[in-house]
């Protein structure tokens, strides 16, 4: 299905035919590293994989990088960072996972950023362009509908999280907890668990602890060389952190953290499954949060949590609790922070027929895994 070539049905610029859309003050260039992460190191939004450093990392799996910034004068309003795979036959995928970034909702900004984004995917020979606005990019997530693009059936980041205020202090930010998590955490200390940073030399040993908790779960886990290059790109300028919890000196589980402009995100994590009367994965959280308030970031992120369950818990429908089978969502529930709801990935369809093709495919396909099956397959 995929060799069909792009026809010319290509997005129209909401604003004018023309490129680019009339404006007597807003400018579309390219924009070099050092001026991109300062933008989004100071502005809302602005995460890890808008980086240079995610996108150089990403260049494992064949994906390549192009960045723009919409400015006023000198002033940046907003830009972003997308990632495109050539296809092996002809044309490509790309994506933008966690952009554009945009200091306001400015309308024309807004027009602007996404007219931008289609004029590098039709440069790309692009099939299909799949965006997932950040945190607080709501409004741009509804301007995607309004412009043809419908659901892409998988999500490229978490689309609901527990998010954690570090403007508070760390006895309220245990206050807030649920009372059995804070046991937990005091219990670890009492049964012998330490908590130590790890470092490149850890890699090796954490990717299988990673990649036997993935195989326990039920899903693909991490590429040791891609873990390699994530941790290489972003340790150097001090923006990952590995925490590794152990019990008399055996390694029991282990997490990764990444951390950009003023949040900490609990990336990845591993756990032997022994030692849960010792409570290792508290523990864990417990460092990893105190790190994050110690070193001036303002949010922590646990990482994501089931949308169905974050909606529930907005209700007041979820107890604060660990069923059996420990749920990774209700655990990551227990350490009290706010439950949050963000966009999902929204995807454009270049082809006409293909866009048919895959809508009567969304519309009638039993197997409701088939379609993210399939973009994971591309992505």
């Amino acid at each position: 299905m995929m060799s069909t070539q792009p026809s010319s049905d290509h997005f129209v610029s909401p604003i004018t035919n023309e490129w680019p859309p009339t404006s007597s003050t807003l400018t579309v260039r390219d924009v070099d590293l050092s001026e991109w992460h300062a933008f989004l190191a100071r502005t809302p939004g602005g995460g890890y994989q808008q980086t240079g450093w995610w996108a150089v990392a990403k260049l494992l799996e064949g994906f390549r990088a192009h960045r723009f910034v919409i400015t006023n004068g000198d002033t940046i309003l907003g830009g972003a960072q997308m990632l495109y795979r050539p296809l092996p036959v002809h044309g490509a995928v790309a994506y933008v996972p966690l952009g554009p970034v945009l200091v306001s909702e400015d309308p024309e900004v807004a027009n602007l950023a996404l007219t931008h984004l289609h004029r590098i995917g039709r440069e790309q020979n692009a099939y299909c362009l799949a965006v997932q606005p950040p945190r607080w990019g709501r409004a741009f997530a509804r301007k995607l509908e309004h412009f043809g693009f419908g659901p892409a059936s998988m999500d490229l980041a978490p689309t609901a999280s527990v998010v954690i205020d570090l403007s508070k202090s760390l006895d309220f930010v245990l206050s807030r907890m649920h009372k059995t998590t804070r046991y937990d955490i005091r219990a670890s200390q009492r049964k012998g668990i330490t908590v130590r940073e790890g470092g490149l030399d850890d890699i090796d040993t954490v990717h299988l602890l990673l990649t036997a908790t993935a195989k326990r779960r039920g899903f693909s886990g991490l590429k040791n060389d891609y873990l390699r290059e994530i941790w290489r790109q972003f340790s150097g300028c001090g923006y990952t952190k590995m925490f590794m919890a152990e019990f008399e000196g055996r390694l029991v589980s282990a997490a990764l953290l990444m951390s950009f402009g003023d949040t900490v995100t609990y990336w990845k994590a591993g756990w032997s499954g022994e030692h849960s009367n010792r409570y290792p994965n508290e523990a864990l959280q417990w460092a990893a949060i105190q790190w994050s308030k110690s070193n001036g970031y303002r949010y922590y992120d646990l990482g994501g949590i089931n949308r169905a369950l974050a909606k529930s818990a907005l209700a007041g429908d979820s107890p604060i609790r660990k069923p059996e089978g420990h749920s990774v969502g209700f655990y990551k529930l227990g350490f009290g922070g706010q439950v949050e709801l963000f966009p999902k990935a929204q995807m454009y369809i270049y082809s006409r027929p293909l866009r048919g093709v895959w809508s009567m495919i969304s519309d009638r396909a039993p197997d409701q895994n088939f379609l993210p099956n399939v973009l994971r397959r591309i992505w």
